[in-house]
């Protein structure tokens, strides 16, 4: 049983690893390659998010050839700059996806709605997230700075979080929606936060990161409760498969997803205000 747990960890650790390394050299390599970074990953959660949901086959296969084709125009024409690529990616898909819904005979009028309201959630919840990365990297004054900053205070959160209700949590934050998230190790991850802002304070010197260390860590856990709550409302464990001992994309950037926004809202609210 010991060796099995040891296993797990290890799993858990090395996918985690990969995961953090593949995202830090996006980051470093330049906006080109974290915005074509930021849309796959985008779309391979929407992807996650469609099926957890179980959306019509047909509706997801249309979402493959829109991603294929948004990479496509961004990876091999050069003078496209910016996040046209998105733009041309969703507002198409959006309306084929209500067409199809609209002609369907499969599908009752209630149920043509419910799906539809999936996409346009999804669309919200999690693509939009993924843009607004792309734009604090190539608009928002040290843009890369920032979004380095926030997935090392989320991965942080996250791992502490993690180790330390494994460890002493006790008493449940949420045990209808996520068992083994404790307060414990919700306090604990808060308490790194803290800390680590105040040496990303010392690093880059913007007074924002003292502001983002209490932030971060609070939404980054409503991301993952929320995630929760749409995988047990759909009687699903994880949302993948690709991350041994984490899950799915839509697992491992849960927070992420809800972080963003919220980021975004108080770093350009800043901006304006100073």
């Amino acid at each position: 049983m010991k060796k099995k747990k040891n296993l797990n960890f290890l799993i858990r650790f090395f996918t985690g690893l990969i995961y953090v390394i593949s995202i830090i050299f996006s980051i470093e390599k330049g906006e080109k390659t974290f915005r074509i970074v930021m849309m796959i990953l985008s779309f391979l959660c929407l992807f996650e998010f469609l099926l957890i949901l179980k959306t019509n086959i047909t509706l997801i296969k249309v979402t493959s050839l829109f991603f294929l084709f948004s990479i496509f125009i961004d990876f091999f024409i050069e003078k496209e700059k910016g996040l046209i690529p998105y733009v041309i990616c969703f507002i198409p898909y959006s309306i084929i996806f209500l067409v199809i819904q609209l002609f369907s005979k499969k599908n009752s009028h209630k149920e043509k709605i419910v799906e539809a309201s999936y996409m346009i959630f999804g669309l919200v919840y999690i693509i939009m997230p993924f843009y607004l990365a792309s734009y604090i990297y190539a608009i928002i004054n040290n843009g890369k700075q920032l979004i380095l900053g926030v997935f090392i205070l989320i991965w942080t959160n996250d791992s502490l979080s993690y180790l330390i209700g494994k460890k002493w949590g006790k008493r449940k934050i949420a045990i209808s929606i996520s068992p083994k998230k404790s307060i414990e190790g919700v306090i604990g991850g808060f308490f790194f936060c803290i800390i680590l802002g105040f040496f990303l304070y010392k690093i880059w010197g913007n007074k924002y990161w003292f502001i983002l260390s209490f932030t971060v860590p609070i939404f980054s856990t409503i991301g993952d409760l929320v995630e929760s709550t749409i995988k047990r409302s759909f009687r699903v464990k994880n949302s993948g498969i690709w991350f041994p001992g984490h899950g799915g994309f839509l697992d491992r950037l849960d927070s992420f997803i809800f972080v963003i926004p919220i980021i975004a809202t108080v770093v350009t609210s800043l901006v304006y205000i100073f």
